[in-house]
């Protein structure tokens, strides 16, 4: 009988030993010559980051990663979590011309295969997650859902669904139409009335989107539209949020123009995007609501400036430059009051992989290279909801892990070339 108590002790422990032995085989290790730390707000030097199914599960400071089988070998660049961009487009190309990218012509199949060329581009620019508000189909939810299951490479997505939209409104596409035509499919959730919006929503939310999209006023580009008219009434908009936050789901609203801004915020939404003409007092009720802030100055930069489409004199009687300063100086404005203000590029009006060229655009409206950088991370993983899986590098976190060559708290435009890119634990870019 003691014979074999002593085996089954003697067996257990060289199980316990191979066990042991396959789970440290099984662990990543990523040598980093530099870690930006979000609670120094430093880059901290020579750290070993040990992860372990897609997770981080140990952090170091001055290794010795001889003893170590194999490792990632960074020791010449600086790692920082994964970037999140919380308004992209993938399933869209709209920064095309009209006869390279016709929504009239292509067919529905087409955006899907769109969006795994833009969803890969993404990723290797360094932006693990991105929250992407508004797509024709639900292709970005069958996109969202093909990367999750692994069948094509590209960020994490948290997505809405066509967007909600009034009768005329911003992306309702016909509105040059005469009243005996009607398309048979619209592109958008057109929904008037309380009961509409209720409708629509729960339809998004019957087809599994992460956030709900209410376009607030109208929007630049549509026909009829003024951007800075408001659409939807605050108790249309409530019905939207009410009905989301049955599910737990957020609503974003598009929103130029001030009146449609404070509609949004008075009736509950949790973020507001674009903001163009946001003033002080709509400041003030982003911050007593504490909503967070998406202004895409890239985009805008690119339609404005780059493309110079002919967008100053619709609602006010100013040149590109004149508006494109006037955004500049409003989003510092609302940096200087303390808005949480999260990274967004609006990706699809831009081209696609080249959302961190917003970078620089931030750090010239005043913003501090340390914020800017949080506001890819911390705070838009805050607005996602999923502070406590990313945003940082710290243990129990998934190992979304990029990294550059220098100090990108010295120059920011560093994060326009992204070395390395891991994401739970796999790496999809690794330039040598």
């Amino acid at each position: 009988m003691k014979k074999t108590n002593r085996t089954s002790v003697l067996i257990f422990f060289w199980i316990s030993i191979i066990a042991n032995a396959l789970a440290q085989e099984s662990d990543q290790y990523v040598l980093a010559g530099g870690v930006l730390d979000f609670n120094t707000e430093r880059i901290e030097k020579n750290v070993l980051i040990t992860i372990k199914d897609g997770k981080i599960s140990k952090i170091e400071k001055n290794p010795r990663p001889s003893k170590l089988k194999s490792y990632i070998d960074l020791s010449e660049y600086t790692i920082l979590p994964g970037l999140i961009d919380c308004h992209t487009h993938l399933v869209g190309n709209w920064y095309l011309e009209q006869d390279e990218f016709d929504v009239y012509t292509l067919p529905a199949a087409t955006y899907g295969i769109i969006g795994t060329v833009n969803a890969k581009k993404t990723l290797e620019a360094g932006f693990t997650t991105v929250r992407d508000l508004h797509s024709y189909f639900y292709g970005d939810v069958a996109l969202r859902d093909a990367i999750n299951k692994g069948w094509i490479i590209g960020p994490r997505m948290y997505v809405s669904g066509p967007a909600l939209t009034i009768t005329g409104g911003h992306g309702a596409f016909g509105n040059w139409l005469s009243p005996q035509i009607q398309f048979s499919e619209n592109l958008v959730s057109i929904a008037d009335g309380e009961y509409e919006v209720r409708k629509e929503t729960r339809k998004h939310l019957k087809y599994k989107v992460d956030w709900i999209k209410v376009f607030a006023t109208g929007g630049f580009g549509s026909y009829g539209t003024k951007p800075g008219a408001a659409s939807y009434t605050i108790q249309e908009i409530k019905a939207a949020v009410d009905e989301a936050n049955k599910r737990g789901i957020k609503v974003a609203a598009h929103a130029h123009g001030v009146e449609g801004i404070k509609n949004a915020l008075r009736a509950g939404v949790t973020s507001i995007e674009h903001a163009t003409f946001l003033d002080d007092e709509a400041i003030e009720l982003l911050l007593e609501k504490q909503a967070y802030l998406s202004m895409d100055l890239l985009s805008a930069y690119y339609e404005l400036i780059e493309k110079n489409k002919d967008y100053g004199d619709k609602d006010v009687d100013w040149s590109n430059n004149k508006m494109f300063t006037s955004l500049i100086e409003t989003f510092s404005k609302a940096y200087r009051k303390n808005a949480k203000i999260v990274f967004a590029t609006d990706a699809g009006v831009y081209p696609h992989g080249r959302n961190a060229e917003q970078f620089s655009f931030m750090k010239n409206a005043g913003m501090k290279e340390i914020d800017i950088i949080k506001s890819a991370t911390l705070t838009a993983a805050e607005l996602l909801g999923i502070e406590d899986k990313l945003g940082s590098i710290e243990i129990e976190k998934l190992a979304d892990i990029i990294a550059v060559k220098g100090n990108p708290l010295a120059d920011i435009t560093l994060l326009e070339n992204i070395s390395f890119v891991m994401k739970e634990g796999k790496v999809y870019k690794h330039e040598k």
